[in-house]
């Protein structure tokens, strides 16, 4: 009897859990539908640091190239992981659907001034002490008059090669931080040409 014992009390509370889950509403499951990628999503405030911008841009720029394409999100970036089988419809509305995220940031006023991200790009450089030492010298409102945020990130999207992004992925899973990583890179070196002494 003892033998039986704790395989019937098993089944009896694997019964009192399906039980609960099913007085829960679980019996009449419905999957969530993908958000429409032609509805603007909320953006939450941005930090003044490179990273949570970067993310935002990747974010607000898949949703505007998935809605070019008529698709959700969630497929275009499975259709982009795809590296084997490059679309170009697809990096033309990925590319153009970046330059709208930062078009879109910057007419609700979310874009950080390039001085308060000028900090992080330094110390992210190897640039000798004594260069790092005069930039960080430069007025704030110098540097902001010299390098506006959003020019500067177009110019950022523009310079970006999507298809060879794409093509050296080598994680699908990582699209999104490999988009965001190359956005980061890009915005640091326009940042640094342009201020270099």
């Amino acid at each position: 009897m003892k033998r039986l014992g704790l395989p019937l009390i098993a089944v009896v509370l694997v019964a009192a859990v399906l039980a609960v889950q099913v007085a829960a509403g679980g019996a009449h499951y419905v999957p969530l539908r993908p958000a429409n990628p032609c509805s603007p999503r909320p953006v939450p405030p941005i930090p003044a640091q490179l990273e949570p911008l970067a993310e935002q841009i990747v974010l607000l720029g898949l949703d505007s190239a998935a809605c070019r394409l008529g698709i959700s999100r969630e497929r275009l970036v499975l259709a982009l992981a795809e590296t084997h089988t490059l679309d170009p419809r697809q990096s033309a509305a990925l590319k153009a659907g970046l330059a709208d995220a930062v078009d879109r940031l910057d007419r609700e006023g979310r874009l950080p001034k390039v001085s308060q991200l000028l900090p992080q790009a330094l110390a992210q450089t190897h640039l000798p002490g004594i260069v790092k030492t005069i930039v960080e010298a430069i007025p704030d409102p110098v540097v902001d008059n010299l390098l506006p945020t959003a020019p500067l990130l177009r110019r950022t999207v523009d310079a970006l090669d999507i298809n060879r992004l794409l093509r050296e992925l080598g994680d699908p899973g990582q699209l999104n931080s490999a988009l965001q990583s190359a956005i980061l890179q890009a915005a640091l070196h326009q940042i640094l040409d342009s201020l270099h002494p």
